[in-house]
């Protein structure tokens, strides 16, 4: 297994062997649950029909709730209420909706860490960094005139092998890892593979192959050929999230001198016009479920 990140902080190499084995092997990967996968092949059918969605999605009540929670909110700008499955299909289309599907998914199966309630806050981070990247990559695909929500999904992807590779670093036998495992070891462990386990899990859930190329190489896009564009907008909207999220976010403090704004053809200008919407977005990921 190729660690995505190299990272300089103490992961020794008794532990960091051990992960390279453990995460490059027959990996238990979180699996979607049936409906969504369903849900995820139909929406990516062009011959899908909205109703055949629709009882797919009912067949999960906790799924079709949650789904409509993150439909009226206001990441998706509801100008009134969505009450039914078939109303927020019809408003919002089938790319959304597979979207929308695999969100409520993953924030149930993925972002978080059974039996371990003093990571949970790590976690609530991770995914908080990722819905801010996701709702950035939309605007930076307008301001591109690239797929919106193409840009959306691979941005929220992007860190998805990140509580993964944190269940198996706390998984680590004592002899290799003695426990408590300090918080910068486990950052370490996730910096280092995380973005080579979440492309694993995105072929695993058969998604298609731009997005896994995006996610797996978001810090190195001039791998991910022929999707380096797709690659390029995620490690942008990587930046801009860590940006937003950090305590001053003072437009002198983002990167950029970055090479990914120039590859994407994107001005100051550009680059300054999504800084500003900081306040925006951060205010509509606070509704995200």
């Amino acid at each position: 297994m190729v660690p995505s990140v190299r990272s300089t902080a103490p992961l020794t190499r008794e532990f960091r062997d051990w992960l390279e084995r453990r995460l490059g092997g027959a990996l238990d990967l979180p699996l979607l649950p049936e409906v969504a996968s369903r849900v995820v092949a139909m929406c990516d059918d062009e011959n899908a029909e909205a109703r055949d969605v629709k009882r797919a999605l009912e067949d999960d009540p906790s799924l079709a709730s949650n789904f409509l929670r993150v439909a009226n909110s206001a990441l998706y700008a509801a100008r009134e209420p969505v009450v039914s499955l078939q109303q927020a299909i019809h408003r919002l289309g089938l790319r959304t909706t597979r979207t929308i599907a695999l969100t409520a998914s993953l924030r149930a199966r993925v972002f978080h860490v059974p039996g371990q309630p003093e990571h949970e806050e790590r976690v609530r981070a991770i995914w908080q960094h990722s819905v801010v990247a996701a709702t950035f990559a939309r605007e930076v695909a307008r301001t591109l005139r690239s797929s919106v929500e193409g840009a959306f999904l691979c941005a929220l992807l992007h860190d998805v092998g990140r509580p993964i590779v944190l269940q198996a670093a706390l998984a680590a036998p004592d002899s290799v890892a003695p426990k408590p495992l300090a918080p910068e070891v486990l950052d370490a462990a996730m910096d280092e593979f995380h973005a080579a386990v979440g492309g694993r899990a995105l072929q695993a859930w058969k998604l298609a192959d731009w997005t896994v190329a995006a996610v797996l190489h978001h810090h190195r896009p001039a791998l991910a050929a022929p999707f380096e564009d797709e690659a390029r907008l995620v490690r942008l909207a990587d930046l801009l999230s860590h940006w937003a999220i950090s305590g001053d976010a003072r437009v002198d403090d983002f990167p950029m001198s970055d090479p990914v704004i120039e590859e994407l053809d994107l001005y100051r200008e550009d680059v300054e016009a999504l800084l500003a919407m900081r306040g925006a977005v951060l205010e509509k990921v606070k509704t995200m479920p």
